[in-house]
């Protein structure tokens, strides 16, 4: 059995850390610590309570140590958001969350020459809540102020080893990052009102920051534990850990909170892609995706019904996927949280039946989701015949089977714990333990995957 490492992988709505091993060229991963996560509504409006989510970090970290000897970890995350770090070290006012409401209408308010300036340099998707928009909602904030920013699992690494480094592909989500130089570019940092000295340096995934601090290596079985940058944002650790064979004819959906839709590139996609993202990938590679919303409208709808259930709910859902409205699931009204949610669906699709509300929100995410794997296939020039589904949406088999009935290709489900793993094979690789292998052979020797035929 190979060194035990650690995967710290938090998402919007929960956490968890895992410790995972090699047996016999195949990935094992035991989850060591759960833990909630959900955005505060403060004073100042929605931010994270980032106190509780050290603290759910280190105590995962201490139950792993507390196993055995761990000899890495490493800490990946959702994008954009983002805290500061002040000279002393100190992590300066709140962490805000990307759903706040400080950043609506930002879109609207730029001209027509920023538009074409910003997606020219950053080749990425103009969403709302991307870094550079929600620096620019905080210029006040920021003006005189001389702090760094670190992105969510910089600042995890940051306080588990005081080295000051900005992950490559979490730092290419920020709308403040070239794709083809994968440097920060000074016009956009100073159009949001900061220097680049507010900026940390990027590094690549697999990169050693070296030991955990003193303060934590005190810990059972930490004393040599070494801190290995994974693909930092979690997308990035999924779409590693996707087992197609041939990446030139296969599209990859991560689904979950969010769906993100796309393909692997080696080089980005900056002319003609028609609003799509490139965002960095590991090795060198470019996803180019897009951002479409997921099964957060299920779970806010499951929220507001008291509806722990999932199966229950889908179940219900399914006499009526045939004849279901269907509706736009990435209209603004649905990205803020909200007890209101089945209302909002029933506003677009005139129902108020809580199966046909279901079945409406599983149609309409499904039929997306076919549509962008045609689109991006159009502008690649790519004949995609196979659809990857990983994450915690790949569970869902009516999905599944929608997404193979709308886009009239197989859809092939699995691993469930993308994330999970695309973190803990970087650091198996980062230290050598893979041998001849590819992250990818490892994750197709891992995990028994499921594949949907479409049907008429």
């Amino acid at each position: 059995m190979s060194a035990r490492r650690v995967a710290v992988d938090l998402g919007a709505s929960s956490g968890r850390v895992a410790v995972g091993v090699l047996v016999d060229g195949r990935l094992e991963i035991e989850v060591v610590h759960r833990f909630e996560n959900h955005p505060i509504d403060s004073s100042n409006g929605l931010v994270w309570d980032f106190d509780k989510l050290f603290a759910e970090v280190l105590s995962g970290l201490s139950v792993a140590g507390a196993a055995g000897e761990v000899a890495s970890v490493g800490v990946d995350s959702w994008a954009v958001d983002y805290g500061l770090v002040s000279d002393d070290g100190d992590i300066m006012a709140d962490l805000y969350c990307y759903r706040h409401s400080r950043t609506d209408g930002i879109l609207e308010r730029l001209t027509d020459s920023e538009r074409e300036t910003i997606t020219s340099l950053t080749g990425l998707q103009l969403l709302p809540f991307n870094t550079l928009f929600q620096l620019k909602c905080a210029e006040d904030d920021l003006e005189g102020a001389d702090n760094q920013l670190f992105l969510i699992p910089d600042l995890f690494h940051y306080l588990l080893t005081y080295r000051r480094a900005s992950e490559y592909t979490n730092a290419s989500t920020t709308q403040m990052l070239s794709p083809v130089t994968k440097q920060w570019i000074p016009e956009l940092l100073e159009w949001c009102g900061v220097s680049e000295s507010f900026m940390p340096e990027i590094l690549q995934p697999g990169t050693n920051l070296g030991e955990l601090s003193w303060r934590y290596k005190s810990a059972q079985g930490l004393a040599n534990t070494e801190v290995i940058l994974p693909a930092t944002h979690d997308t990035a650790s999924a779409v590693l850990a996707v087992p197609m064979e041939d990446s030139e004819t296969c599209a990859y959906v991560s689904s979950g909170t969010w769906s993100l839709v796309g393909v692997e590139l080696q080089e980005p996609l900056m002319h003609g892609n028609k609003g799509w993202s490139n965002e960095g990938g590991a090795f060198g590679t470019t996803r180019l995706l897009k951002n479409m919303m997921g099964l957060w409208i299920l779970q806010e709808c499951a929220r507001s019904w008291e509806s722990l259930d999932w199966d229950a709910l889908v179940e219900a859902s399914i006499p009526f996927l045939s004849s279901a409205r269907t509706f736009d699931p990435d209209l603004p009204k649905f990205l803020a949280p909200g007890l209101d949610m089945p209302d909002r669906v029933s506003f677009e699709i005139d129902e108020t039946d809580r199966g046909k509300i279901v079945a409406a929100i599983l149609v309409s995410l499904a039929e997306k989701t076919a549509r962008l794997v045609h689109e991006v296939a159009q502008i690649t020039g790519r004949k995609i015949d196979r659809i990857h589904i990983v994450g915690g949406g790949s569970q869902n088999r009516v999905l599944n089977q929608l997404i193979a009935d709308r886009s009239g290709m197989p859809v092939v489900a699995g691993p469930v714990e993308a994330t999970l793993m695309g973190n803990l094979l970087m650091q198996f690789h980062a230290a050598g333990d893979l041998g001849s292998d590819t992250i990818r052979d490892v994750v197709r020797r891992s995990y028994e995957l499921t594949v949907f035929e479409p049907k008429p």
